[in-house]
């Protein structure tokens, strides 16, 4: 059942890995705007320029759902800075799932809410080639991650994408990433 690759931002592209390498663990919490959005939650190792994804929570729920599902993919994923954007109830998000991690015993993770202004579509595009060759997925991350790895695989790069919030996600996860090296990633 071949799909058709024309007019794909991302495809099916993306380098995988099998063994998670030492280094920072940071997660990239993007909340969910309206009724139709999807609050994706990603928490990945930086090594030596990549970023190797080693959870993701992308949901529809509300947050009272989704607040714990991520506090608890933060604490066993024993994240050292995570990333909240404070957009649209973002920083009520972020103080709520540092409150539920600091109950589960979690005294490592530093929250830090941010403000995102900058054109999500433009960041995307423009970013595309930087995500695929510097984010790396694990293994089995089409089966593991259904949802998520559809609305990546099959987002197009002009026209209409029913969600844009994982492509936006992992283009925060590489900005984050080149902001936080002196030297540019690419």
């Amino acid at each position: 059942n071949p799909k058709s690759r024309e007019g794909l931002l991302y495809g099916e592209d993306f380098k995988t890995y099998a063994t998670v390498p030492s280094g920072q663990v940071y997660n990239y919490t993007d909340t969910a705007d309206t009724g139709n959005d999807f609050l994706c939650s990603i928490s990945y190792v930086v090594n030596n320029g990549y970023a190797y994804i080693l959870d993701i929570v992308y949901d529809d729920r509300k947050n009272e759902i989704t607040e714990p599902i991520v506090a608890q993919s933060i604490w066993s994923n024993h994240v050292n800075i995570c990333h909240v954007e404070s957009n649209n109830g973002g920083r009520a998000f972020s103080r709520n799932i540092e409150r539920i991690t600091r109950d589960l015993g979690n005294g490592m993770t530093s929250f830090k809410p941010f403000h995102q202004s900058k054109n999500k579509v433009a960041r995307i595009l423009s970013n595309s080639s930087n995500v695929i060759n510097h984010i790396l997925m694990p293994e089995g991350w089409e089966s593991r991650y259904k949802k998520f790895h559809k609305d990546v695989t099959g987002f197009l790069a002009k026209g209409k994408n029913a969600h844009d919030d994982a492509p936006d996600t992992l283009t925060g996860i590489f900005e984050k990433m080149q902001k936080g090296t002196k030297r540019r990633v690419f």
